[in-house]
């Protein structure tokens, strides 16, 4: 599903690259939106986990964990994935939220997540005097992830980390500054 995405991916798909009979899936799978539902939550409490460790328990200072955490995933995306796969958070909500209710709700409630921990971030940083007390972090946290998964398909577009690492410097030099 990762990589043919989800419409594209069948049951036989699934078995066959991991070896087991069609049967042995529906013994853990009513259907395959369970499987794929199951799949986006797998990999955004992973995701979630990934955020709290660079965001609220680092020991760089918060609005420099924002330039680590771009720099990991900008070399992770260039190295290991060659700039194809995306995120499954923005390739599922591409193909699937505007079709599928489900897909729609449990994104809508991942990317929350994952834009409380940003906030949660720029709040110590506003506690520390390190960003304006008149800040919205919970808009300047929410501007940031959207802008994060844009130009994440924007990478996949143009097979390269530059709208990554143009996002990256401007997030750091305008809004973050």
């Amino acid at each position: 599903m990762f990589l043919q995405g989800y419409g594209s991916t069948g049951i036989k798909d699934i078995t066959d690259s991991i070896g087991i009979p069609k049967g042995s899936f529906y013994n853990h799978f009513s259907s395959k939106e369970e499987f794929g539902l199951e799949v986006v939550k797998t990999y955004c409490d992973n995701g979630v986990k990934l955020y709290e460790k660079r965001f609220l328990h680092s020991d760089l200072p918060p609005l420099e964990r924002f330039d680590d955490f771009f720099t990991v995933l900008i070399q992770n995306y260039q190295n290991s994935m060659q700039c194809k796969l995306g995120c499954v958070m923005s390739n599922f909500a591409a193909e699937m939220a505007d079709v599928n209710e489900n897909f729609r709700l449990l994104l809508d409630d991942e990317f929350d997540r994952h834009q409380s921990i940003m906030e949660q971030c720029l709040a110590e940083a506003q506690e520390r005097g390190e960003l304006s007390e008149d800040e919205d972090v919970e808009a300047m946290a929410s501007f940031i992830l959207n802008g994060w998964h844009g130009a994440l398909v924007r990478m996949k577009a143009t097979a390269s980390v530059e709208p990554l690492e143009t996002f990256k410097r401007f997030v750091l030099s305008k809004i973050l500054k």
